[in-house]
């Protein structure tokens, strides 16, 4: 057999044994599994999160007592717990997908770097025998019939060495995918970590409401009902303002300069929306005195105390406020207003915590607060108002504090 020949069965075998490659070890599989464990442990506090959400909805439908509000309240608090524990099994899972990666990464490396001094090998060794000259090659052979088996031997060989290299490319794009997962995953771990100190604020501010209205109440019912019939006289003097104030704004409305009425102007403030009370005569403003015989100013989404609330565009947060801290489920509790650059502003009202400060640039879809319960509400939920920006003004109520006001539209043909 001659030289070359023995030489091309053991390329032959060396770029074959290559094109297994390496199997992900056993870690690997260990990560997955306990991956998905956490994935199902996560699935199930969302259930435990969905039933609390069923409590405190069927407690803020109910007559409004004492009783109520501390169950509606201690629901909320329990919800709260559970969001935690979810954000932390989000945080352990997405560690344990980190852990996972690396080790991809490292195997792809190593793979990468076996192939490609293997192949260097090969390379080195067929430049080496291509310096002798053809009738050094012939001499070796005893027949010439030898050599030719030998040359399509080393057409295969030649075809292993493309299909080699086929393959390092295709390890080299792998690897860069896990490189870009790895940074994904890595971004996302930075902000459950913040979400997490947010949700932990969050619960500790609802144990304080709670215990703050058993303190105002002496856990008495008459008592109660005394301080929600003071809330709903201020109530009125402060939508009275509002409304006296939006009236005379809303003439200074420049409809020809504002975006076209079309969806996509602005981004949902929450993911899945779901409108809970519309623009304008509402059945609610029809039946009710809550606006003064007035329309409703924007629109209420539904959101548990603790949703992520999101910035309907790119802009600037012009202000923000808590209503409460003077006139107590008067307003619009903790509020964020954001001007953008196409001549809009968005207010975020009934927050549960503010994420952002007066000042500050935001992106579309950037978290600006969390959903609450604050201000007058009759349930947790999010108002959301579309200003035409020029008419925006933030400043003192009689009673209740800086509030914003401005020439209100209809936030729903901008959604």
């Amino acid at each position: 057999m001659s030289k070359y020949f023995k030489f091309g069965i053991l390329i032959l075998f060396v770029s074959s044994f290559l094109s297994f490659g390496f199997s992900e070890g056993a870690t690997v599989d260990e990560l997955k599994k306990t991956i998905s464990d956490r994935e199902k442990q996560i699935a199930q506090i969302e259930a435990e999160i969905a039933e609390f959400q069923k409590q405190i909805e069927a407690k803020a439908s109910e007559a409004s007592t004492l009783k109520n509000q501390i169950a509606k309240l201690e629901a909320i608090v329990k919800q709260l717990n559970a969001e935690i524990r979810l954000t932390q099994s989000k945080i352990n899972a997405a560690e344990l997908n980190l852990q996972k990666i690396g080790v991809e990464i490292n195997d792809k490396n190593e793979e990468i770097e076996e192939r490609k001094a293997s192949l260097a090998e090969i390379i080195r060794a067929v430049y080496q025998s291509d310096n002798e000259s053809l009738m050094e090659v012939l001499i070796n052979y005893d027949e010439i019939s030898e050599f030719f088996v030998d040359a399509r031997d080393i057409q295969d060989l030649e075809k292993a060495i493309g299909d080699d290299l086929g393959m390092l490319k295709n390890l080299k794009h792998d690897l860069e995918g896990r490189e870009v997962e790895e940074a994904s995953v890595k971004k996302q771990l930075q902000n459950l970590a913040s979400e997490l100190s947010d949700r932990r604020s969050i619960e500790e501010q609802s144990k304080k409401t709670r215990s703050q209205l058993l303190t105002e109440t002496k856990n008495k019912e008459a008592e109660y009902q005394k301080l929600v019939r003071e809330r709903e006289k201020q109530r009125g003097q402060i939508l009275d303002d509002i409304r006296k104030i939006e009236d005379e704004l809303r003439l200074l409305i420049d409809a020809s300069s504002l975006p076209s009425a079309r969806p996509g102007v602005l981004g949902w403030p929450v993911l899945n929306p779901k409108i809970t009370q519309n623009f304008g005569r509402t059945e609610f403003a029809a039946n009710t005195d809550v606006y003064g015989g007035k329309g409703h100013n924007g629109v209420d989404l539904r959101a548990a105390v603790g949703t992520p609330i999101l910035s309907a565009e790119n802009g600037i947060v012009k202000g923000t406020g808590n209503s409460d801290i003077q006139c107590p489920g008067g307003s619009y509790g903790k509020w964020v207003l954001v001007e953008h650059p196409n001549k809009l502003s968005t207010l975020y009202a009934h927050l549960s915590f503010i994420k952002v400060s007066t000042g500050q640039e935001v992106k579309r879809g950037e978290v600006v607060g969390y959903s609450g319960d604050t201000g007058y509400t009759t349930g947790p939920h999010l108002h959301f108002t579309v200003y035409d920006a020029r008419t925006v003004q933030i400043k003192p109520s009689r009673v209740c504090g800086l509030l914003p006001y401005g020439g209100y539209l209809d936030p729903i043909v901008y959604l």
